[in-house]
């Protein structure tokens, strides 16, 4: 990824000659001015009667990834995980901003292939590129920052507006992300329109830093979610983990973190039997699993065993800012 070798690096090109060849590596998937790069901002129009929404993330070198994964697959989760954003409140995506942070021992050769994930990950889900900058860090840092913005024909589904009496679901599998799936993942934005759409979702989010961490987000004032362990979709990674880590499946799943999974909250009033197989008949291959409820609970904890009625153990996901 980086290189002594001076004629290899990103230096050798400079900032002007580096532009040029991000735009010949982005192609069709960067429009020119003014619907995209070759001004000091992009023009673009809103659809009529959408309403927008805006993200932002970023893939570091040594956090969100490392030497182990290859330079396409990097730049394609650069673009997967702020799609899954979009995903997590019904939307479609529009138009993005790239943001390049790098030493400038970077290989050229990587950040090409870099970009050919990029552009795969833009064409599979028609997303254009629109503009960007470039900034430099000391020699062996990388970091890519993607702002996104997105429409919606619906209110925008939000993390808060469920109440006790909700059901709760996630679809896919849980934990072990670290084996590949925090890479090779696929965000779920049709589901995620069709949530939108369907007008039986109270809340709705991504999976992003683990369940234990990002289902308090779901949870009302005065509310526990009581949850099913046994319904709750444990991954085969998340059981090859537990095989060398000395914690359990389910503890990776609730803790691992880096799923890309929607969790929801269902309204309820909702007939549970005729959603899921509505459900099941749109999205066959896209798993819908029930893991609990909201309910009414004086306990200061978060979420309950259905079974035993006690609390569970694991309440903390991963924390950004903090040593591991």
């Amino acid at each position: 990824m980086f290189t002594k070798n001076a004629d290899e690096s990103i230096r050798a090109l400079a900032e002007v000659a580096l532009i040029a060849q991000i735009r010949r590596w982005l192609g069709a998937v960067a429009p020119s001015s003014p619907q995209g790069m070759g001004d000091d901002c992009a023009v673009v129009d809103w659809p009529k009667g959408m309403k927008q929404i805006l993200t932002t993330d970023s893939l570091s070198y040594g956090q969100h990834f490392d030497d182990s994964v290859s330079a396409h697959d990097a730049g394609a989760k650069l673009i997967k995980r702020n799609l899954s954003d979009i995903a997590a409140m019904g939307g479609r995506p529009g138009e993005a901003l790239l943001n390049l942070l790098s030493g400038g021992d970077l290989q050229t050769d990587w950040l090409a292939a870099f970009f050919d994930g990029i552009c795969d990950a833009c064409q599979e889900y028609d997303l254009t590129i629109v503009g960007g900058d470039i900034s430099t860090l000391p020699n062996g840092q990388f970091t890519a920052v993607l702002s996104l913005t997105g429409y919606s024909e619906k209110t925008p589904l939000l993390r808060k507006g469920a109440q006790a009496g909700d059901a709760l679901y996630v679809t896919g599998t849980l934990g072990g992300s670290l084996l590949k799936k925090h890479y090779n993942f696929k965000p779920r934005l049709t589901e995620g329109q069709w949530l939108a759409q369907s007008m039986a979702c109270s809340a709705l989010m991504d999976i992003t830093d683990g369940l234990a961490k990002d289902l308090r987000e779901l949870i009302p004032d005065g509310c526990a979610a009581y949850l099913e362990l046994s319904k709750i979709p444990l991954s085969d990674a998340a059981h090859q983990c537990a095989n060398t880590s000395g914690q359990s499946a389910m503890e990776h799943a609730f803790c691992d973190g880096e799923d890309y999974e929607l969790l929801l909250a269902v309204k309820n009033d909702t007939k549970l039997d005729i959603f899921e197989r509505q459900w099941r008949q749109k999205f066959p291959s896209t798993p819908l699993s029930q893991i609990g409820q909201i309910r009414k609970s004086i306990s200061k904890a978060p979420y309950i065993d259905s079974q035993s009625n006690e609390a569970m153990p694991w309440i903390k996901g991963f924390e950004h800012l903090i040593d591991p």
